[in-house]
């Protein structure tokens, strides 16, 4: 099935693709004129399955909920947002484009609250790109728990992971854990920003190079997370770990916009 993509480009052969009809997600993005996302076009093309690849719109929660009290029972991992045909181009111009998904019954009958998340994208003059992830509670008197993210699937051999260099506070953590995220499974550890406001992730990718990705402490968790003779690695900022919807939300207060961004270039 085809489906519809908009393509922004900007300074240094910077470029970005996404498909409100596919979620929102964002395609590719090549920063100095190289790819650094991993997509697998099979699973993109059938609605029916989620993307393996890109960079899904995880909101309004990351990962699974469960537990007897779940207020939420029918909300799918990931949150309703990646799944969506109803995201909408508000902006797509050079350098710079939104993308809104507003409540409609559909999400209501899993979130019952009014609301609009956008993506919003900027390809800066330095040849990095800036992607900003919102949401604005309509509700007139309640407020609305969110625990969103992002999933970036990069670009690496499958043969090359192990040699990847993870320089940041925490990344002894995630190479010590290899064994772990490489197979299935997910490492976690604290965004080094929620402890210094200067950090940012620098990951040696062999075949892709130094990728620096700079996440706002909004999103206080990051997971390392890649499946056995695939060729990505995800690098993911999240505000929470799994279940943080129901345990420890961001409460967004009504008419509120809430927001949180995330910068990735190439060294």
């Amino acid at each position: 099935m085809e489906f519809k993509t908009e393509t922004v480009q900007g300074p240094r052969d910077n470029e970005i693709s996404f498909s409100p009809e596919r979620g929102g997600i964002i395609r590719s993005m090549k920063l100095k004129g190289k790819e650094v996302l991993f997509v697998d076009e099979v699973t993109f093309a059938d609605a029916e399955k989620n993307v393996r690849g890109g960079i899904p719109i995880l909101f309004p929660n990351a990962g699974p909920l469960t537990g007897e009290n779940n207020p939420y029972p029918d909300l799918k991992q990931h949150g309703f947002a990646r799944l969506s045909n109803q995201w909408k181009v508000e902006e797509s111009n050079a350098g710079k484009f939104s993308e809104k998904l507003a409540s409609n019954e559909d999400t209501k009958a899993v979130f019952p609250f009014d609301l609009e998340t956008r993506m919003r994208g900027e390809l800066n003059e330095d040849g990095s790109v800036t992607l900003t992830q919102e949401v604005t509670n309509l509700e007139a008197e309640r407020e609305m728990p969110v625990s969103m993210g992002l999933h970036p699937y990069f670009k690496v051999s499958n043969t090359e992971k192990r040699n990847i260099k993870f320089n940041f506070a925490g990344g002894e953590i995630v190479e010590a854990d290899f064994a772990v995220w490489s197979q299935g499974g997910t490492t976690r550890i604290d965004n080094p920003k929620i402890h210094d406001s200067e950090a940012v992730l620098r990951v040696e990718i062999p075949g892709l190079g130094t990728l620096v990705i700079d996440a706002s402490a909004e999103y206080q968790r990051i997971w390392i997370w890649s499946l056995p003779e695939q060729d990505f690695i995800c690098i993911e900022p999240v505000m929470r770990d799994d279940g943080g919807l129901l345990d420890d939300p961001q409460m967004v207060k009504p008419s509120e916009t809430f927001s949180g961004r995330v910068n990735f270039r190439l060294e």
